[in-house]
């Protein structure tokens, strides 16, 4: 079960890559560092920021070095799977204790199902989300008082993430309560993971921290620094409570402890190490923490799987009834939620190609492996394997290439919406601009490349000769129109520039006076801008059967517009007829 389980995860992590739909940069973002850290290269270009400011996981370095044979993505994608599915194992060892061999299958079953894990495993990658081998075998030390579960668990543990320091600080706690007999142990693990953790962000963060981290976007409104957080909430009591009485984080726990029947509420010892992680989760302001399927909730999860276990020892005169409760309760809370094909919440859509994987392929392949890229969240993972990566919502970066996310175009393409949507304004800039030059426009993505003018590019074919700037009907100062005929499914118009026109016109094409049906001139792939007097260019737009009919009728009607929706200037027209060869 743990194999098939694990398999399914790696599958799941890996068809979403693979198939370019990572939605954030956690993946990228630490394939970045495993691959920098086995190379010597201690400076993460996605934050800016050395290493040592972000999160300290020393277990990227081996896998690292395994990804240098292989492919650093593919290793930790893996690995975070291998670890979710091994947890099982320590787990299955507390159910077993409890309950025989039917209470070692319960808890793998509890485990392996429980609706985060197939969320987590087919989203990115997170070295604390692999924390949870260690911090099971943490879990089998406080049941069974294995001594040398507990001190290699505690070293995994912090070998995957500094601040889950504080986790293996409660569990030390409750491993003393527990077992007396092995105090010093517990004491001697308990001061050198505070020692740790306060030489992280006392010394370590202050001094390598990037500008704007984790701790802004999950507490910004409440401090800048950890010291500060915790004094402002200490000092602002009625805020904080408010803060925890919305609908959302009022329902939190109910809706984590659901799938576990809520028996770790029998046994409140094994909340102890994962408080802090809980409290995190709730204070904060970013929108998902307090969401089922996140990352941030994974590792408290060993701990919550062995309170069930335990919980349900508590009631062992009815494991009849206790036993089949707890194992329906999660496999419902798969069904319901789980993330994977077995789950009603399944999105097959984000693990299949479609017709961006196509594109997003091309220009990830055209890209030197040793350029400098600027890139969507959905392509920097495959990038992520270079010196220099830089997410497109950063600010510009001097990169060799850069790749634009157009997806914009093709849900709004037609409308007048589409020249007035948010997204557009920033790839009209960025086309504007006369150092960079297309090179491949494949789907949703453009993928444009510095150091040369846009027309030198794939744009610059719309430019297929000169003619009299003064011919044709005037559209507006700088255009005119010429021609125009329809070929199968396609309108093909022919343009005279008088001039360079602003880099928001558009074009209207239709039957009537104003006509509805917007386009891009030149498909977007050169900006107006660009045009120059004489020139004597072609843009072709695809037509539905309608229009296209229409057309033919009651003849081609054609003006241009702008963002604002209203004609460049005063005294054009509408619209003009234009005759079809």
């Amino acid at each position: 079960m743990a194999a098939s389980q694990g398999a399914l995860f790696a599958l799941l992590g890996w068809a979403r890559y693979a198939t370019f739909h990572n939605e954030t940069f956690d993946l990228a973002f630490y394939t970045r560092i495993a691959w920098g850290l086995v190379r010597g290269d201690f400076w993460e270009p996605m934050v800016n920021a050395h290493v040592y400011g972000l999160h300290l996981s020393p277990m990227l370095v081996p896998l690292g070095a395994l990804g240098w044979l292989t492919d650093t993505r593919m290793v930790l994608i893996a690995a975070q799977a291998a670890a979710f599915a091994l947890a099982a194992f320590p787990l299955a060892r507390i159910g077993a204790r409890h309950f025989g061999s039917m209470g070692a299958i319960l808890a793998a079953v509890t485990w392996l199902f429980y609706p985060n894990l197939g969320h987590v495993a087919g989203y990115e990658m997170h070295p604390g989300s692999m924390a949870v081998l260690p911090l099971g075998y943490i879990a089998l030390a406080i049941d069974s008082g294995d001594r040398r579960a507990f001190w290699l668990g505690a070293i995994g543990v912090l070998l995957c993430r500094e601040d889950l320091a504080l986790v293996v600080f409660g569990a030390s706690v409750v491993f003393a309560f527990q077992h007396r007999e092995h105090l010093r142990l517990a004491g001697l693990t308990a001061g050198l993971t505070v020692a740790y953790a306060l030489f992280f962000f006392l010394y370590l963060h202050p001094a390598h921290a990037p500008e704007a981290g984790s701790l802004q976007l999950h507490f910004g409104r409440f401090g800048g620094s950890l010291g500060e957080v915790v004094l402002y909430l200490l000092s602002h009591p009625g805020e904080l409570l408010a803060h925890l009485s919305t609908p959302e984080r009022l329902g939190y726990l109910p809706k984590v402890l659901a799938p576990l029947a809520l028996l770790p509420l029998l046994r409140p010892k094994w909340f102890l190490p994962i408080a802090p992680l809980l409290a995190i989760n709730l204070i904060s302001e970013w929108p998902t923490t307090t969401d089922l399927d996140v990352h941030y909730l994974t590792p408290a999860l060993p701990f919550l799987v062995a309170g069930a276990i335990d919980g349900a020892g508590r009631l062992a005169t009815h494991r009849a009834i206790v036993l089949p409760t707890l194992a329906a309760a999660t496999l419902i809370g798969h069904v319901i939620a789980g993330g994977t094909p077995l789950a009603l919440d399944f999105d097959a859509e984000v693990f299949s190609p479609d017709q961006r994987t196509v594109g997003a392929e091309r220009i990830t392949a055209a890209v030197p492996a040793d350029a400098s890229v600027q890139a969507p969240y959905a392509f920097l993972p495959h990038f992520a394997e270079r010196r220099r990566l830089i997410r497109a919502s950063s600010p510009e970066s001097n990169a060799a290439y850069y790749v634009l996310d157009a997806q914009h175009r093709r849900a709004y393409a037609g409308r007048e919406d589409l020249i007035r949507t948010f997204e557009e304004p920033p790839v009209r800039d960025w086309m504007a601009r006369d150092d960079h030059r297309l090179v491949i426009a494949e789907g949703d993505y453009l993928l444009l490349q510095r150091g040369f003018h846009p027309r030198d590019g794939i744009g610059g074919r719309a430019v297929v000769g000169r003619t009299d700037p003064e011919g044709g009907q005037a559209l507006c100062a700088c255009l005119a129109v010429l021609d125009a005929r329809l070929e199968e499914e396609e309108l093909i118009l022919h343009f005279a520039a008088r001039s360079s026109c602003p880099s928001d016109l558009a074009i209207r094409m239709g039957t009537e006076d104003r006509p509805p049906r917007v386009d891009l001139l030149f498909a977007g792939w050169l900006s107006p801008v660009h045009l120059r007097r004489g020139d004597l260019v072609v843009s072709r737009h695809r037509l539905g059967a309608s229009l296209r009919s229409s057309i033919t009728t009651d003849g081609l009607r054609v003006g241009a517009i702008r963002q604002s929706g209203a004609r460049p200037a005063h005294a054009d027209p509408n619209s003009v007829p234009v005759s079809l060869e």
